[in-house]
């Protein structure tokens, strides 16, 4: 009989809600530098070759415009304007996800903060899901294949608590963060 080595306890620690379509798309390094590109402001596909080549990605523009199709597809880019250039048409794209190039921070030291985050998001998906026209629309649906459990619904409040955030993080872009850290602390506090 073998004595077992190691063993631990592995916890979730980040939830990311991709579909099948988003996570293909994502599965190439120059699709994930267009978003970071994108993350800045809209650009062309020949833009975006040429920032892309300056980081040392030298792709065709033909090349771009595939990858743009993928992303487009995928609902994670879409065309913002379109403009007349010499009798063509130049499309301009945008991200409708974020995508930061950071390495993870150490979390360990804000053990206490993701706590209490978690209590108060734990209310606003139990909020979600009992919501009776969300659980009327999504019951029954997607059973999942190894446990036979429903995850679908957890899923859909997932994605809905992720577009949330997306909301927030335009907000905060947009100015209004600078309100938020100018009040009292007591005011943030979500009931």
């Amino acid at each position: 009989m073998a004595d077992t080595l190691f063993q631990k306890e592995v916890k979730i620690r980040r939830v990311t809600t991709l579909g099948y379509s988003e996570a293909q798309a994502l599965n190439d390094p120059v699709r994930i530098r267009i978003l970071e590109i994108l993350n800045h402001q809209q650009m062309s596909a020949d833009e975006i070759a040429k920032a892309l080549g300056s980081s040392g990605y030298k792709k065709a523009t033909t090349t771009i415009r595939h990858h743009l199709d993928t992303l487009k597809g995928a609902g994670l880019i879409e065309a913002t304007r379109m403009v007349e250039v010499r009798g063509a048409v130049m499309k301009y794209y945008a991200p409708t996800i974020r995508a930061f190039s950071y390495d993870a921070p150490d979390l360990e030291k804000h053990t206490r903060l993701i706590d209490d985050a978690g209590k108060k998001l734990l209310k606003v998906m139990k909020s979600i899901i009992e919501d009776k026209k969300f659980a009327a629309a999504f019951t029954g649906k997607k059973v999942c294949g190894q446990c036979e459990s429903d995850h679908y619904e957890q899923y859909v409040a997932l994605v809905i608590l992720n577009s949330a955030l997306a909301k927030a993080m335009e907000r905060i872009e947009h100015g209004e963060m600078a309100a938020v850290k100018e009040r009292p602390r007591k005011q943030l506090i979500l009931r």
